[in-house]
């Protein structure tokens, strides 16, 4: 039996379901809500999503940076990340709390890229002083869900992921920015770009990363789980079935 993990009153509860498989599937944390109660009648397995901290868009003709943080974990389809027309010289870097194994990344139905091109992905591998650049090394292992053709990145939705860099020995913590554009805060960086100039309308929805592993834990069928929620740190979870395709419940409980 579940139990309320907040002592203020409740002020708020919105509930979804969820179609589980035994392949992974990916939710973003309800914006707002504080807790989250969890049940399914079959054994089902859980991850959490590391929080994506920053999702910051780099124009290099411009030399700016525009985060895009809230488009990317709003969970609202009319908000997006813009990556329209982006050349092979700007840059979408993605900040994580913790080391992640990849991305699920939401590509909206209408506005997705077209044109034969592949995501060139790098990793922090050096950290430096506030304002100083970092040192980015390619991830290994890349296998890309968005890809269609093959060869036309973010055509669909799907997950990208990589071989994970080690945590501190090689993949560092560090800002971003320099010393004249804001800096963002310390977290596990990495740097996409694509290899050739992107359609001329592509918006990412959602971006979730992935976390490090495919441990994921085993929940107990017909059991209730309920948590807090901190978005700091946990940005949504991963979900799969053990067998079968059994359906998940969610509640979304925000307190005052």
């Amino acid at each position: 039996m579940s139990t309320s993990t907040y002592g203020t009153p409740l002020l708020a509860m919105e509930g979804e379901t969820a179609a589980l498989t035994t392949a992974a599937s990916y939710l973003l944390a309800k914006p707002g809500f504080t807790e989250v109660k969890m049940y399914c009648a079959s054994q089902w397995r859980l991850a959490l999503s590391p929080a994506l901290l920053h999702c910051v868009y780099y124009d290099a003709a411009a030399e700016t940076y525009t985060e895009y943080r809230t488009e990317a974990t709003d969970r609202v389809s009319a908000t997006h990340v813009p990556l329209d027309s982006m050349p092979a010289t700007d840059f979408l870097y993605l900040g994580f709390s913790a080391p992640a194994l990849g991305v699920y990344i939401n590509v909206d139905g209408s506005n997705y890229n077209d044109v034969a091109a592949s995501l060139v992905v790098k990793y922090c591998s050096k950290a430096v002083a506030p304002g100083d650049d970092l040192t980015f090394t390619d991830v290994g292992g890349d296998n890309d869900g968005t890809d269609v053709g093959p060869g036309d990145t973010l055509k669909q939705d799907g997950v990208y992921t990589w071989n994970l860099p080690a945590e501190g020995s090689v993949w560092k913590k560090s800002t971003l920015g320099t010393d004249i554009a804001p800096l963002y805060a310390k977290c596990y960086w990495i740097k996409i770009s694509p290899s050739a100039t992107l359609s001329a309308a592509v918006d990412l929805v959602d971006v979730i990363p992935v976390y490090q592993n495919t441990d994921y834990g085993y929940m107990e069928p017909g059991v209730e789980y309920q948590w807090s929620i901190d978005i700091t740190e946990t940005s949504g979870f991963l979900f799969a079935a053990t067998a079968g395709t059994p359906t998940l419940d969610i509640s979304w409980i925000r307190h005052r």
